[in-house]
């Protein structure tokens, strides 16, 4: 993957989609900075297994704050910033006029307005290294009505026009910028989702019906394909909006 030596801030990076793609990277011999509003903000098992490549950083990355910690513990450790994944995000499962204005503003600045601290402190950084790559983690959402789904909806279609904006601006710049958008994925938030419905199973299997390949993804299988798309191995893709649904999209 050519990805020996990289240096990788991943968000979002304490579970799920994120905790794989730190270790995935990890793997392909990167050195990594995970953040995460939870504590550790990357999992213990892969900080223990691979000392002094990756380190943790705690916060919210709708603050700006947090943008400026990850960016500076980054270019302490390790001086310089090669692939930045834009991977946290929370959800409301609510309908538009159900929501209250906190619930609002907590899902734009998470999903939305981090994208904004992000470019801010980590663009200078890649355009002084003379490139990098963005991937910024949408959904299915971000393309497809779906109930339930007031603020998250349009939150991850503004992150499909930040990374094309992001991917026009910063083109001569060396740094690319891709959107990939899972569908379904089999997280411990979504195992939590399942088992709060009373019914896991029929739960799971609905989920698992809504896509045609007939199943919901791993988060190790969109952690593969997030790292694809960072690679030098796909150089000559930036502003793509690339989708991992299971065929959901094209139904």
């Amino acid at each position: 993957m050519s990805l020996l030596n990289s240096v990788v801030v991943v968000t979002g990076a304490a579970s799920g989609i994120g905790a794989e793609t730190v270790r995935l990277f990890l793997e392909a011999g990167s050195q990594v900075v995970g953040v995460d509003v939870a504590t550790p903000p990357v999992p213990r098992e892969l900080t223990e297994r691979y000392p002094g490549r990756v380190i943790g950083v705690v916060g919210d990355v709708g603050q700006e704050s947090t943008a400026q910690h990850f960016v500076a513990a980054a270019l302490n450790a390790f001086s310089r910033i090669d692939i930045l994944i834009n991977n946290a995000g929370v959800a409301c499962v609510k309908r538009l006029h159900e929501h209250t204005e906190a619930e609002w503003d907590r899902v734009m600045n998470t999903n939305v307005k981090s994208l904004f601290w992000a470019a801010r402190s980590v663009v200078p950084v890649m355009q002084r290294q003379g490139g990098g790559s963005i991937v910024n983690i949408g959904s299915i959402s971000s393309i497809c009505g779906m109930p339930f789904q007031g603020a998250y909806g349009p939150s991850k279609g503004a992150l499909i026009q930040l990374t094309r904006q992001m991917a026009i601006d910063y083109a001569g710049d060396g740094i690319r910028v891709n959107a990939v958008c899972p569908g379904t994925v089999d997280t411990p938030l979504l195992r939590s989702a399942a088992e709060e419905s009373g019914d896991v199973d029929g739960f799971l299997k609905s989920l698992a019906d809504g896509h045609p390949i007939g199943r919901i993804a791993s988060a190790e299988e969109i952690a593969r394909f997030v790292r694809f798309v960072a690679s030098p191995e796909a150089g000559f893709v930036t502003g793509a909006v690339l989708m991992i649904d299971g065929g959901y999209s094209a139904q």
